[in-house]
């Protein structure tokens, strides 16, 4: 890959997490490798111009909704990205991000937030889509969200869904991805993830919890398991990525 992809970073784990797995971008260097990858801090840093081999946007507490500078300014980033045909692939916070950019909506998810390993099935263009190779009908992957893509951008196309959120995934065009799972997290990530939310969000936060049979993070933990499938979509972003540049050069 003569260009690298970047990580437009937008949150961080909590501290405990950090403490135990490293800050975030290691999650996506695990996967991806580090030295394919450059991290550039949306909230803090100068954003760059979009010439890179692909951008990866993360997942973040914040809101795709908020009116804080940094989210429009990345907003804009990523419009130049697409303008200029540069693959994008957004994460949970990127998945609303990316969507929010190109006109879709988001919002609280009424059904709550959705929190550990959960079922994801793809629909029939799923199935079909590049960043989906070899990864099954219905697979496992990691959630941490309370809200959720209600409304894709014009023109998207909707890649995958649950009983809890209608567009787990999509893609715009041919360059533009979303989805709504988080494909870097590990297990060991998702149950720091558990402890720390759990103790500080409110109970109604989870309405399908069955709080009269055992502690809510008990029963998150509960669903914690291994998603290789998902984590498949990163690498078969970088594929992607990778046969683009290729047939540039050639």
């Amino acid at each position: 890959m003569t260009k690298p992809l970047l990580i437009l970073k937008t949150g961080e784990l909590p501290r405990a997490v950090t403490a135990q797995c490293g800050r975030y971008e290691q999650a996506f260097f695990n996967v991806l490798g580090p030295a394919r990858c450059v991290v550039v801090d949306a909230r803090k840093e100068t954003l760059p111009e979009p010439d890179w081999a692909g951008i990866i946007v993360t997942g973040s507490p914040a809101s795709a909704n908020d009116p804080d500078p940094w989210v429009t300014k990345s907003e804009d980033l990523l419009k130049r990205a697409a303008d200029q045909s540069v693959p994008i692939y957004g994460i949970c916070f990127g998945h609303q991000h990316v969507a929010h950019a190109f006109g879709g909506s988001i919002e609280k998810n009424p059904q709550g937030w959705e929190l550990g390993t959960v079922t994801v099935s793809l629909t029939p263009d799923g199935q079909r889509d590049p960043l989906f190779s070899n990864v099954p009908e219905s697979f496992q992957a990691q959630q941490s969200h309370g809200e959720i893509v209600t409304a894709l951008p014009p023109g998207a196309t909707a890649l995958a869904h649950n009983e809890t959120c209608p567009y787990q995934a999509f893609s715009l065009e041919t360059d533009i991805w979303g989805t709504q799972f988080h494909p870097e997290f590990t297990p060991a990530i998702m149950e720091g993830l558990i402890a720390s939310l759990a103790a500080v969000l409110p109970p109604e936060s989870f309405p399908r919890w069955p709080s009269g049979r055992q502690p809510l993070q008990d029963w998150l933990l509960k669903t914690v398991q291994n998603a290789p499938a998902a984590q498949r979509c990163l690498t078969n972003f970088a594929s992607i990525v990778i046969e683009r540049l290729r047939t540039q050069v050639g």
